[in-house]
């Protein structure tokens, strides 16, 4: 297959959400304009010092898979299945959500990290909840040109992501040196769809403009990206998969594809249905 380049399509500003002294979140997905990158539907990048949490008191999630990437801190998880854990600095964890869970997560530390969430196939959305993490040895990791990648979900360049997802799944973080460049193959059965949200630095695009943190970037078909750094060191993650099918519902913490299954959602929610966790 002769190579075609992924380029940009499309750059969307990511939504300052918090920016109070301590915590600073950028919501990246959803957008007015644009629900969805392949399965994903919601990226917050945050970064805090102090030891309060976004999701420390008890709260819960149905319809979706959540997926929390660490670059740095720590934090502890504990959720209705009974399940406990706790991530430090380049670990990654993964829940299904499924029919229904409810769980918090408490920072034993500042943090700097990702959560995603992707929305899972209608036909699995009602699937028994499950709780995984996955410490940072159990993720591979590779060199190519000046580049280190660490692949977390999905396959690129002859690596698998420990985690197993419910969704065709690309979840990559890559460390680019100040003024180097990497081209990393990504066919179309890894990313029918393909992002870039960039964390740390700035990426320099074709046209001469630079992509930060404050924007999540579309990439075109193909099967190769590109990727420029600019006078600085750029840490970003590559997300993508399979696009969605189904209809996108969003309430609250709920993705469902039908208005009765959020209605079911909550009754399951206030009923106890979905376990308790004080």
């Amino acid at each position: 297959m002769p190579n075609k380049t992924r380029t940009i399509t499309e750059v969307l500003s990511a939504h300052k959400a918090i920016d109070d002294g301590d915590m600073l979140l950028w919501r990246a997905l959803p957008q007015r304009d644009r629900f969805s990158i392949g399965p994903y539907v919601f990226v917050d990048h945050y970064k805090h010092q102090s030891m309060r949490g976004i999701g420390d008191k008890p709260h819960p999630h149905a319809g979706i898979e959540v997926i929390s990437y660490l670059f740095e801190g720590g934090v502890a998880h504990r959720d209705s299945k009974g399940l406990k854990g706790e991530l430090n600095a380049l670990d990654a964890q993964y829940i299904n959500a499924g029919r229904g869970m409810i769980h918090a997560e408490q920072p034993t530390s500042g943090r700097h990290g990702l959560q995603l969430w992707t929305s899972l196939p209608a036909d699995k959305k009602l699937m028994e909840p499950s709780y995984q993490e996955y410490h940072s040895d159990k993720i591979p990791e590779f060199n190519k040109d000046q580049a280190t990648i660490r692949v977390i979900a999905g396959h690129l360049e002859g690596h698998n992501g420990p985690i197993q997802t419910q969704t065709t799944n690309l979840l990559a973080h890559v460390r680019l040196p100040a003024n180097q460049s990497v081209t990393l193959d990504v066919d179309e059965k890894s990313a029918e769809e393909l992002g870039i949200y960039v964390v740390i630095g700035q990426l320099v695009l074709a046209d001469g403009r630079k992509l930060g943190s404050e924007s999540i970037a579309v990439l075109s078909t193909g099967n190769s990206v590109t990727l420029i750094a600019s006078d600085a060191d750029v840490e970003l993650v590559l997300l993508g998969g399979d696009t969605i099918k189904d209809n996108i519902i969003f309430d609250g913490p709920f993705v469902m594809d039908t208005e009765e299954r959020i209605v079911q959602a909550y009754e399951d929610y206030h009923s106890g249905k979905m376990g308790q966790l004080v």
